[in-house]
């Protein structure tokens, strides 16, 4: 039985799928690696099966990222999963090194690690992302989107996912977010500082569903919410509760006014425009601080003096 399952959803992107699966091999020595190809009406099928040493698993009907990974737990045989987007990179060994974390942490749920941000084209942009939390009981972070953490950046033990219940189809974007709220409910979390993979950064054109990032942080701002319901979350004072959410709140604005501030340089004025719509609309008097503009100014004056 292998020791770790690795879950790679695809949709018709056959030319990226082989690179990622190169990596998930070269991550772990005991690795289960499972494609599972949520309706691709292109040459995804064939280019799969030209691929050694994968298990392979066609959806008839488009599933969503959620649905298909939901099938690949189902189906793996590994005593730990991670998921791998078919356009993300594991790190050479980086599967061994959060095994032997979870092997020596029996209590710990998942374990999770920093990512390295690169553009399109797989080219370091020098940003490393990671948790910025010690291990132990992180669920308060996660809730107020204080934790840095990805399917990409973690390895979970499969026996407490499966306690706290499978990823939801309906969260698209934020499933991940939801399900590891759920397991840092039931368990502390192992940190470690080490890059583990490389995530590959959507632009506004790059049809990634993480592109949309308006779209995806208006969903959490509205599901944490019903993550506000889970009995941990109910245990705290009605005080710690609104404290949490207004975390959450400010942390989203600030967020969509730096991505707007990012994308002004390449004219993009349409994705900033909307970014700082919701964040005018989330927290009126947070997005109109004049200092909440101050990056994009920079940013904008930078590209100028450039040009």
């Amino acid at each position: 039985m292998p020791g770790i399952s690795v879950i790679i959803p695809t949709h018709s992107r056959p030319k990226l799928l082989p690179r990622a699966i190169e990596s998930a091999r070269a991550a772990g020595t005991d690795v289960e690696i499972i494609v599972v190809d949520d309706a691709s009406a292109d040459e995804t099928a064939a280019a799969c099966r030209e691929l050694a040493d994968i298990k392979y698993v066609r959806l008839d009907r488009n599933q969503g990222v959620a649905g298909a990974r939901n099938v690949g737990i189902l189906v793996s045989r590994g005593e730990f999963i991670t998921f791998l987007d078919d356009d993300d990179l594991r790190l050479p060994d980086s599967l061994d090194l959060q095994a032997k974390a979870l092997d020596a942490n029996p209590e710990v749920g998942f374990v999770c690690g920093a990512m390295i941000m690169a553009d399109q084209n797989y080219q370091p942009t020098g940003e490393v992302t990671g948790p910025r939390h010690s291990s132990g009981d992180v669920f308060r972070p996660i809730l107020e989107l204080d934790f840095a953490v990805m399917g990409l950046s973690t390895l979970i033990r499969k026996e407490c996912l499966l306690r706290a219940g499978l990823l939801k189809r309906h969260l698209v974007g934020i499933d991940d977010w939801d399900l590891f709220a759920r397991l840092a409910e039931l368990y502390p979390v192992f940190v470690m500082d080490e890059p583990v993979g490389i995530y590959r950064q959507p632009t506004p054109g790059s049809g990634q569903g993480s592109s949309a990032r308006a779209i995806q942080l208006g969903r959490v701002v509205r599901h944490q919410l019903q993550l506000l319901q889970l009995p941990r979350a109910m245990a705290l004072s009605g005080k710690e509760r609104r404290e949490i959410r207004c975390c959450l709140v400010n942390r989203v604005a600030d967020t969509l006014l730096w991505n707007a501030a990012r994308r002004v340089p390449y004219g993009e004025f349409d994705y900033a425009c909307e970014n700082i719509a919701v964040a005018l609309k989330l927290n009126p008097l947070r997005a109109l601080r004049p200092g909440a503009y101050k990056k994009l100014l920079e940013t904008w004056a930078d590209k100028a003096f450039v040009n």
